[in-house]
């Protein structure tokens, strides 16, 4: 996973899904997908060139286990997952997915929780997502040094609305964004 300054868009509401087919970016997130959508619009996200990345808790009628990450992998043909659940995170990574690890910053202890689950659960994850953005921002630093890994790439995400937050995001040295705002694809 390249991201290099990649504004991610996450398609909340369908009325602009051909708007995020015509982005730049070279992924879609379907994050309020399920799987009886869910192949047909893999397969325009794909005849368009882009990737799709589903978020496993989100996904309508999926459970994410081992099978149900196989049939993501092998019947609908998802290239990649967000997911808080390093266990899922796990089989994504076997079955050949890129894999993003999402983090709620809520208070100090969930930054602390994230970076011991990343320590000891030994998953190389692709990304990092921190959510809000704009906390994340204020944070930085420490969060890329709590989540010590090589070749991470940082997403931010949530409440990303305004250019400058966007500006801010990508100054402050995250790699990529995650928005449904329309505007900012």
């Amino acid at each position: 996973m390249n991201l290099n300054n990649t504004i991610i868009p996450s398609v909340r509401n369908y009325k602009y899904f051909e708007r995020a087919l015509a982005s730049r970016s070279e992924y879609i997130l379907l994050p309020d997908a399920d799987i009886g959508n869910l192949q047909s619009m893999i397969g325009k996200c794909h005849k368009a060139g882009k990737k799709v990345l589903v978020h496993l808790e989100l996904l309508g009628g999926f459970k994410p286990d081992q099978a149900g990450v196989t049939v993501l992998k092998n019947f609908y043909k998802v290239d990649g997952v967000i997911s808080s659940n390093f266990i899922a995170l796990r089989y994504a990574k076997k079955e050949g997915l890129e894999t993003i690890f999402r983090v709620l910053l809520v208070d100090s202890r969930s930054l602390e929780q994230a970076s011991n689950m990343v320590k000891n659960y030994s998953v190389d994850v692709d990304a990092i997502e921190l959510l809000p953005a704009e906390y994340a921002c204020t944070c930085f630093d420490l969060l890329k040094r709590s989540f010590n890994q090589a070749n991470t790439q940082f997403i931010a995400g949530g409440f990303v609305k305004r250019k400058y937050l966007v500006d801010k995001i990508f100054y402050t040295g995250f790699n990529g964004i995650t928005t449904s705002e329309h505007t900012l694809w």
